[in-house]
């Protein structure tokens, strides 16, 4: 019997080590699993934040090369005085004016829509959000005068406000 409890104890001691290495590994595959699925999520939100801000460049791009229709109908409308001075009547002409303005706004709700909003342009003069193309005498670094108007989606610009900048009189 003593024989026999001896070839037990080696069987065991023998079982035990290969359970342990066979813990390891497994220890060692669960912790690659998890390192592999980290690593997946992590490449997943990588490429859809890619991905928005793919779109977010590809949106820019497209409502930035249709904005000069919005300045051609903006100037069409400040070129027709009768716009603001007179009363509504229902003249071609007046309806037409009418027409034109629903356009414009239709417009700047689809830019609303997309997140493009208005460059503000009665704050001090900020070269990351205007750009000055001319100084007249006035406050100095105040926006005196608009010549077009500027948009910009989240922290990007995609156009600047071009503006005429105040300066102190040089004496």
């Amino acid at each position: 019997m003593l024989i026999e409890e001896n070839d037990n104890k080696v069987a065991d001691d023998g079982s035990n080590e290969i359970i342990e290495e066979l813990s390891k590994e497994m220890e060692d595959c669960i912790n690659q699993k998890m390192r592999a699925i980290a690593d997946y999520q992590n490449l997943k939100r990588r490429v859809d934040e890619e991905r928005k801000e793919r779109q977010r460049r590809i949106t820019i791009d497209v409502l930035g090369s249709v904005l000069p229709v919005l300045d051609d109908i903006e100037r069409a409308i400040s070129s027709n005085s009768d716009i603001q001075n007179e009363p509504k009547t229902t003249t071609k002409q007046d309806k037409w004016t009418e027409g034109i303005l629903l356009i414009k706004e239709k417009f700047l709700n689809i830019l609303e829509e997309e997140g493009i909003v208005e460059i503000d342009t009665k704050i001090d003069f900020d070269p990351s959000l205007h750009e000055a193309i001319g100084h007249i005498d006035g406050k100095e670094n105040k926006i005196l005068e608009v010549i077009q108007k500027g948009f910009c989606m989240d922290e990007l610009i995609v156009r600047p406000a071009k503006v005429i900048v105040g300066q102190k009189k040089k004496k």
